[in-house]
């Protein structure tokens, strides 16, 4: 039996997967970022299912999803005609970039980069959005500002989360913000 952690964890790697997969060729940033996220939240599935070797490689994945696939979806999603969000190798580059730097910078014990960076991403995905003035773009972006927060804020009052925990809800609303950055890039391109 899957617990609630694991099943808003495989929640989020289905979108982020779907995403990924649907994506991997025209918008390669996009789909590394969410291809990063998904695998994250893959072992987020056997860390909260009690697999106990999975706890090392989510939080690395964690890190890895803070410190560059979240500034890799955001230079796909401000620039998406920069050669970075649209070739692979590009992308792929500066992912191994984003990488290095992120797990350098935490190995250095500057531990507020796990959430300074993901904050500045989300912001510049807020600015994007509105740019674009598509609903889908703004409420996917508003949701993964509402993750972050629910992040943030720990473990919040039951009347602000209701039956979710700030885990669970993080999840849920990271999967909600892919799900729709997903589904207006789906309309934009259907047209």
């Amino acid at each position: 039996m899957i617990n609630a952690d694991a099943l808003s964890d495989l929640i989020l790697a289905l979108v982020c997967s779907t995403l990924a997969a649907t994506y991997w060729r025209t918008r390669p940033a996009l789909a590394q970022s969410s291809g990063v996220f998904a695998i994250a939240a893959s072992f987020g599935v056997l860390r909260f299912s009690a697999i106990d070797f999975a706890l090392g490689p989510h939080r690395f994945f964690s890190l890895v999803a803070a410190s560059a696939a979240f500034p890799l979806l955001a230079i796909a999603l401000c620039w998406p005609d920069d050669e970075t969000a649209k070739r692979d190798k590009a992308a792929a580059r500066m992912l191994f970039l984003l990488v290095a730097i992120g797990i350098a910078i935490h190995l250095s014990g500057f531990a507020l980069w796990r959430q300074i960076l993901p904050v500045v991403s989300v912001l510049m995905m807020v600015i994007a959005a509105s740019r674009s003035k598509q609903a889908a773009s703004i409420f996917g972006a508003l949701f993964f500002v509402a993750g972050l927060l629910v992040a943030a804020l720990g473990q919040a009052p039951e009347f602000v989360l209701g039956p979710f925990s700030a885990t669970q809800a993080m999840h849920y609303l990271m999967g909600a913000g892919f799900a729709m950055l997903g589904w207006s890039l789906y309309s934009r391109t259907s047209h």
